[in-house]
């Protein structure tokens, strides 16, 4: 027992990661320890990579000769470790323990080498003799956090798990030792596959040191990242919802969960939870802001308007109510915009909204957006053109507007002007903001506008000289689109050398766009009853589709994208077809099945389309909200 208890004198100069360098046995690569630590001499160092590449290749016969000799020259940690491994490769035990005595030996004996022989013994089945020497590690523990840390590791390293366990546990028992060990159990826990103790573990650790929660996240992060189902995560889920519910007064337990929410992109939870500790705390606004925001950036605007109307009810109480009050209108527009079946009433108190925004706040560079939106709602969903062109005049003569905003007013202004027929005025104010805004999404966007404008009055040459440039354009959905409209002119010019049927295309589409929807059906309906080929007519029954979804006939809608699709699968069309008529089975037939097949369709069949990602959200959604409801 005297020899045992000498061995913690050394401890303090042996570095952590001397503990981690075991493998387990079979293992296929070379120790994580020696790849760091390679001897610091070594004029052998062919005979090393040699020796290692053996090693690699589970070649242990070959690999032991020169590691022995290695050894004898240089007794050394790193080449005792691959020594070691081969030998217990090779089942050639007898060595295996006459090298772990040697080391002990040359190395004043400490517990790695005890923990080596333990090892050795479980794997030649003495168990016994394996538990006598562990325990015999575990009965002398020392008060030192740091030792008790690196024996603990060491133990773990070497697949003793319990043991390494055990240690922690006698370890915070002992007088003078105020340690938890709760991050460290939590990690045994986790290499073990205990997912539920390690999690008690991390938020028992978390609850005792709040001011760590930023390391709990890290801890938890990485794993979430590996969470291919989920299931750790609703694990996690569970825990906070438990801790939180227990210990309604601990704030560290409900930030917690905002952040596991977040992370998990159910934004409904994170806003109920930042809500909640608002209320109770009355200073957690910026929260609920968080939430809000990211929430519409993913396009969450249910969960969105409801967070930004939380804090903006609070009216002068809180110093994010102008802030909260621009967000707020804007995702209730987003809200509107993003559902087909919006109608016209919603449209019309998202008006009578934003204008009482406007009267209350003013018309200022910060309610600059609630002018935007309002303009465009008034224009595209109202069909009040010059209502909206006077708004849009008067907010632009605003002092002290930045480049970018300005920029974004004329884009407006140059939609609604196209769509009263007043097109050159339009293109006159593309063209200003490609030039003031190069290198800009937004004059990115302007020159994608002013293209599809020459397209409309039959200027194709014009049209295709900005869709080429935009097909380098950085944001993928403008040279997503430049690359469709720009392949539909060129397989419509081929069926119809002419440009007849195109320059009627080019009418519809004009018509479309400005809201005139029987007059664009009547346009497609005749180029229908001319001879077309396969690329006119798989677009006559894309454009006639979305039409009769904006006049929210989607029952008709729901049939031509379906047939569309079927009929012309390889169409640069069909992924938007699919998209599309599975938003219509989700929104407005509530057939969450269906809409799940169709997602899982356009990520099978057209993984690279724009709109696969989205489809995944959607589809993840939908599957969750499936799996909570009861049998």
């Amino acid at each position: 027992m005297k020899k045992l208890i000498t061995i913690y004198s050394v401890f303090f100069i042996l570095p952590v990661l001397i503990f981690a360098v075991a493998i387990p046995v079979s293992a296929q690569t070379e120790p994580i320890m020696l790849q760091k630590q390679p001897p610091q001499q070594n004029p052998d160092r062919s005979k090393e990579e040699l020796a290692k590449s053996y090693y690699q290749n589970q070649e242990y016969q070959k690999a032991a000769e020169l590691f022995s000799q290695l050894y004898d020259k240089y007794p050394q940690q790193y080449y005792y470790m691959y020594y070691l491994n081969c030998l217990v490769e090779m089942k050639d035990y007898k060595e295996a323990e006459k090298l772990i005595k040697n080391q002990s030996n040359i190395s004043n004996s400490n517990f790695r080498y005890i923990i080596d022989d333990a090892w050795l013994n479980k794997i030649m089945g003495n168990d016994r003799k394996s538990s006598k020497l562990l325990n015999q590690i575990i009965e002398q523990l020392p008060v030192e956090n740091s030792l008790v840390v690196q024996i603990a590791n060491a133990l773990q390293a070497r697949g003793f798990y319990e043991e390494a366990l055990e240690v922690y546990v006698k370890a915070r028992q002992l007088p003078g030792n105020n340690n938890s060990y709760n991050f460290e159990i939590a990690n045994i826990y986790r290499f073990n596959g205990d997912y539920n103790s390690m999690y008690d573990a991390l938020l028992d650790y978390l609850a005792a040191n709040p001011s760590d929660m930023q390391r709990i996240k890290n801890q938890l992060q990485g794993l979430l990242r590996l969470d291919v189902d989920n299931n750790l995560g609703d694990i996690l889920k569970t825990k906070l919802l438990e801790k939180t519910q227990a210990n309604p007064d601990n704030l560290v337990f409900s930030e917690m969960l905002v952040w596991y929410a977040m992370q998990n992109e159910d934004f409904s939870l994170a806003f109920r939870q930042a809500r909640s500790i608002d209320m109770r705390y009355n200073d957690h606004e910026i929260t609920v802001m968080e939430v809000a925001e990211v929430a519409l950036s993913n396009k969450d605007y249910a969960t969105a308007v409801k967070a930004f109307e939380y804090v903006k009810n609070k009216k002068e109480q809180t110093p994010f109510y102008l802030q909260s009050y621009t967000g707020y209108y804007l995702a209730y527009v987003l809200q509107a915009e993003a559902d087909p079946g919006t109608s016209i009433e919603v449209y019309k108190d998202l008006q009578k909204t934003g204008n009482h925004a406007l009267d209350e706040l003013g018309l200022n560079t910060q309610t600059l957006p609630i002018a935007l939106n309002l303009a465009h709602i008034t224009a595209f969903r109202l069909g009040e053109y010059q209502q909206a062109i006077q708004l849009l005049e008067t907010t632009l003569a605003i002092v002290n507007i930045s480049a970018e905003n300005k920029a974004e007013l004329k884009l407006e202004l140059a939609n609604i002007l196209l769509a009263t027929d007043k097109v050159w005025d339009a293109s006159l104010l593309y063209s200003q903001i490609e030039g003031e805004m190069k290198n800009e999404p937004i004059g990115h966007e302007a020159k994608f506008r002013n293209a599809k404008l020459f397209y409309y009055v039959g200027e194709y040459s014009w049209a295709k000289t900005r869709l080429d440039i935009l097909k380098s354009a950085t944001s993928k959905l403008i040279a997503n689109d430049a690359i469709e409209l720009s392949l539909f002119i060129n397989d419509i010019i081929q069926e119809d050398t002419t440009g007849f049927t195109l320059s009627e295309f080019g009418k519809a589409d004009l018509l479309q766009y400005q809201l005139q929807y029987d007059s664009s059906l009547a346009w497609l309906n005749l180029i229908e009853q001319q001879v077309i080929g396969d690329n006119a007519r798989q677009f006559v029954i894309y454009k006639k589709a979305e039409i009769y979804t904006q006049l929210q006939n989607y029952q008709v809608a729901d049939s031509l994208y379906a047939y569309m699709v079927a009929r012309f699968p390889e169409s640069i069309k069909a992924d938007n077809a699919t998209f599309k008529q599975a938003e219509l089975q989700r929104l407005q037939f509530k057939n969450n099945q269906k809409a799940m097949e169709l997602y899982l369709f356009l990520m099978t069949n057209y993984p690279e389309s724009i709109y696969s990602n989205e489809a995944r959200v959607q589809y993840r959604a939908l599957r969750e909200d499936n799996l909570d409801v009861p049998n």
